[in-house]
């Protein structure tokens, strides 16, 4: 019951959102989010939702990815990359979290794959606030996605480490 009211409250909170403006997040001050407007799938219109807590303008920045039936809020994680000089980046990939929409079933893709584009626009807004060293990070199903998706640019890596738990 408890996941779906936080669903049924971000879905909310969605709706009254301006793509591409940050927003004050749930997660309270400093964090902010935004959503990212993808192409649509099999299921008609796909958001991803990017998190953000920034201590300062540093070069470093890590781009966090969640578990199966997850989303991000784990605040001191957030906490403890930024006091290491580490802006932090959390993305709700399609379907999860701050991204579900009303039409949507939570969790489904028919690809690991789909989020890979979720994944590459998270990227692209952060080096497009000026980060140059980004290291990935992920948790859990987020760790199978991750090692997929480095696997798969591993031609021209967009982050610098990967770490997985």
């Amino acid at each position: 019951m408890k996941r779906l009211l936080s669903s049924l409250f971000f879905i909310c909170l969605l709706v009254s959102q301006a793509a591409g403006q940050y927003e004050p997040d749930i997660l309270g001050v400093p964090f902010v989010w935004r959503t990212i407007q993808m192409p649509p799938d099999y299921d008609g219109e796909v958001v991803c939702a990017l998190v953000k807590r920034q201590v300062s303008a540093a070069e470093r920045a890590v781009l966090y990815i969640h578990g199966y039936s997850d989303y991000f809020f784990q605040t001191e994680m957030a906490e403890a990359f930024n006091r290491n000089g580490y802006d932090f980046y959390a993305v709700d990939l399609r379907k999860y979290g701050r991204s579900i929409l009303s039409h949507q079933m939570p969790f489904f893709v028919k690809d690991m794959r789909e989020y890979f584009a979720d994944i590459d626009s998270a990227f692209a807004v952060i080096r497009g606030e000026g980060h140059t060293d980004i290291t990935l990070a992920a948790h859990s199903t987020g760790g199978l996605t991750a090692s997929l998706y480095m696997h798969d640019r591993r031609d021209d890596p967009p982050a610098r480490a990967l770490l997985a738990q």
